[in-house]
Parts: structure tokens; C-alpha cells; sequence
């Protein structure tokens, strides 16, 4: 049997289908990482974490799964980079025991990088000269609806572009000139000579670090240069690590876009509540009765009858949106191939994730029982459901 298994993971997602659930290969992993990025972020992030935590099983797949997260969200180049879907596989390989000791150092340190200045919080201050006086100013000074903050490199011919692009950008020059932004270019390294003869647009700050504070006190976590912070009034971070000028402007016409959450919970937050005893786990089972217990029953009854159509339409209207009727063909054959004939389930266990109801019962096949999750949105529609492989309870003699 597959290790893998995600049949129907409409688990916030609600979009995987039913061909694609085993992803054996990196290719797969490639288009489940690009439909994860489509998700509103809490969701995503949700969604890559139980990946991981499913991916454990299988330890080639789980660095394949790892290396390319690394690869799409970290590079601020790359379409995909997401500083909060990084973290929570950095997170997840920092604290599970899939890895080597040295590979789970690396990503320690990584995840380190990644919690400095993470979007939802002030921005670390720092100092800064300009070319026109030899006073020393500090970001915390800066008053404007936005601040975008613009680390650059003038020998790196990226960046020259990039600031070039920024001369000639109607939005922010705009903004700019309204006084709702202020665009501060920094220089975080100490090659004083080669900032000094570098020109920069009138509409920019041009300031460097001079104290070096940036590089040496590790206030930020530059791992590619041209990259943008974008702050609010405030001073916190809205993006950060952002290497795309489009995605920026895109922001700043729509703010409401935005993130503007903490960072997501450890890994403890979103598991089954822990127990007071390791030796006595501690479960929540949910009353018959309850209405979110009666409705998991009736959408089970639903992948038992191979009734698409009316699951489909009991999903929340968002999940309804990333989806099809089709996708919902047939599941019970899926998992029936791969984990043998269904024989029956327990009792519907409950917890909250990340502000969520999610209802977890075992169904028990021939070959491997499967957990069957399903999580209730805040408006007490149905947001996603899933089925995960457990380990089988060794029988007593």
C-alpha cells in the first residue's frame, strides 16, 4: 500500500483530486505547492503543515516535499515565495524526528532567519545615513501610511533594474507624492565607496547602514538581494523577503489583501489536545447528537453512496469555488483499492484548530484503518475533509 495517502484532501483546500492523491513524484508535489499558495493563508498554511505531518511516514518524500518548499517559498524571486508557508515546514522538520541531527540543524537555523521580523510584527529599527547630511536617522522615525523598505546591493545589476522600475512606477510614485509612502532604499552592507557614487531616484531614500547593525547583528534576514519589507504606520511587517515589485504595487493598490495576522501557531497548537499523562491520552468524543456530529455522518454516507453532487454542495462556498462536482467521483473506490474493503468507524472525536471545528473519526478497512477529518468553518460550513493513514493498535494476546 502507498504511504500516502490523500484521498479527497479538500482539508481547507478543496482542490486535490482524486488522481493526484498519492503524488509520487516531484512534479506533483510542484502543482500541490502552486494550488496551496492560491489559499487565503491561514488555510495554506493549515494545509502544508498536515502534509508534512503526513509526509513523515515516507521520509524520501518528505525531503523532496522539503527541498522544493524550500526552493518555491524561501526565494523572494520566485513566484511562490511565502515567508509563513516556509515556516511551517521549517517548523515541522525542526520538530519531528524525520531527519538526520545535522539536516534538522540546518533547518533550526533556517527557521531562525525566517522568525526574524515575521509578517504581524514591528520591524526591527535600524540606523541610516543619507548622501545630503551627516545625520544619523533610524526607520522608526519614518511617518507615512507605508513604508517600503527596498535592501538592495548597487553591484548587483538585479537590484539597478529593479530601482530603475521603481523611478518610472506610477503607483508609488504617486503615493509617494500624496505623502502616503515613503520609499526608503537601504544599503545593508559596508562598502561605503561603492553606495557613495551610486545614484538613486529622487522619490527614494537612498540610505545605508553605515553601523553595519543589519549585517552583524543579524537584524534581518536578507537571503537574496533585491528584496522588499512593506510596513504599515506602524511599522509592522505586511511583507517581507518580497522580491517582486508587481506583487508589491498589486498591495498597495489593494491593502485589504494583505496579511496582517501573527505568525501561525507551533505544532502543538493544531493536535489532537495533549494528554495531562503520556501513558493516558486525553480525547473529546462528540455527542451523537451534536449537529456538526450528525452532518460528518451524513457526508460520510455520502462517500459511502458515491453522491458527488451532494458533497459538493454541503462545502463551504469558497472551498465551492477551487473545486468540482467531479472531483468527488467514486472516493470510496479510491480508498477501497488502496486500504481494502470498509468495514465500519468509531466514534467522532473533537478538537479546535486554529479556530476551527474539526471532527475525527477512525474508519477501519481490511488492510489499514484511515482517519477521516472534517473541519467546520467559522460560519459552520463545511471548509474541507480529508483522509489520512494511522497505524493499526497492536492486538493483545
Amino acid at each position: 500500500m502507498k504511504k500516502l495517502i490523500l484521498a479527497a484532501t479538500i482539508a481547507i483546500a478543496g482542490w486535490l483530486n482524486l488522481q493526484a492523491q498519492s503524488m509520487p513524484t516531484p512534479e506533483r508535489y510542484n502543482a500541490f505547492l502552486e494550488q496551496v499558495a492560491k489559499l487565503e493563508q491561514t488555510h495554506a498554511e493549515f494545509l502544508m503543515t498536515a502534509t508534512m505531518e503526513t509526509l513523515a511516514k515516507d521520509p524520501k518524500g518528505y525531503r523532496q516535499m522539503m527541498e522544493l518548499a524550500e526552493r518555491r517559498f524561501s526565494d523572494a524571486a520566485d513566484s511562490l515565495h511565502n515567508e509563513g508557508l516556509y515556516m511551517a515546514v521549517l517548523k515541522h522538520a525542526t520538530e519531528k524526528f524525520v531527519l538526520s541531527g545535522s539536516e534538522k540543524e540546518k533547518q533550526r537555523l533556517l527557521l531562525e532567519g525566517a522568525k526574524k521580523n515575521m509578517i504581524g510584527t514591528v520591524a526591527a529599527d535600524f540606523d541610516y545615513v543619507t548622501p545630503n547630511d551627516k545625520t544619523v536617522h533610524r526607520l522608526s522615525e519614518l511617518n507615512a501610511d507605508y513604508i517600503l523598505v527596498y535592501f538592495n546591493n548597487p553591484d548587483c545589476e538585479s537590484c539597478e533594474r529593479v530601482k530603475e522600475r521603481l523611478a518610472t512606477n506610477e503607483t508609488i510614485n504617486r503615493m509617494v507624492k500624496d505623502k502616503q509612502l515613503v520609499v526608503l532604499g537601504i544599503y545593508p552592507y559596508n562598502d561605503g565607496k561603492l553606495w557613495k557614487k551610486t545614484k538613486y531616484p529622487s522619490m527614494m531614500i537612498n540610505g545605508w547602514n553605515q553601523s553595519g547593525q543589519i549585517e552583524y547583528a543579524e537584524l534581518y534576514d536578507l537571503p537574496t538581494l533585491p528584496c522588499f519589507y512593506l510596513l504599515d504606520k506602524s511599522h509592522t511587517v505586511l511583507m517581507k523577503n518580497e522580491g517582486s515589485l508587481n506583487k508589491v504595487e498589486a498591495a498597495l493598490n489593494n491593502p485589504e489583501t494583505l496579511q496582517t495576522a501573527g505568525p501561525m501557531p507551533d505544532l502543538d497548537e493544531i493536535k489532537t489536545i495533549k494528554p495531562s499523562k503520556p501513558q493516558a491520552p486525553t480525547k473529546i468524543i462528540a455527542s451523537p447528537t451534536e449537529k456538526n456530529v450528525i452532518i460528518s455522518e451524513l457526508i460520510f454516507k455520502y462517500i459511502l453512496e458515491n453522491k458527488s453532487k451532494e458533497l459538493y454542495d454541503n462545502l463551504a462556498d469558497n472551498i465551492k469555488s477551487q473545486t468540482t462536482v467531479e472531483t468527488f467521483d467514486n472516493i470510496l473506490t479510491q480508498l477501497e483499492s488502496q486500504a481494502g474493503k470498509y468495514i465500519d468507524h468509531g466514534p467522532w472525536e473533537k478538537q479546535q484548530i486554529q479556530g476551527m471545528d474539526a471532527y475525527m473519526s477512525v474508519m477501519n478497512f481490511e488492510k489499514q484503518p484511515l482517519r477521516l477529518m472534517i473541519v467546520y468553518g467559522k460560519d459552520g460550513k463545511i471548509a474541507g475533509f480529508n483522509f489520512s493513514p494511522i497505524q493499526p493498535v497492536p492486538q493483545k494476546d
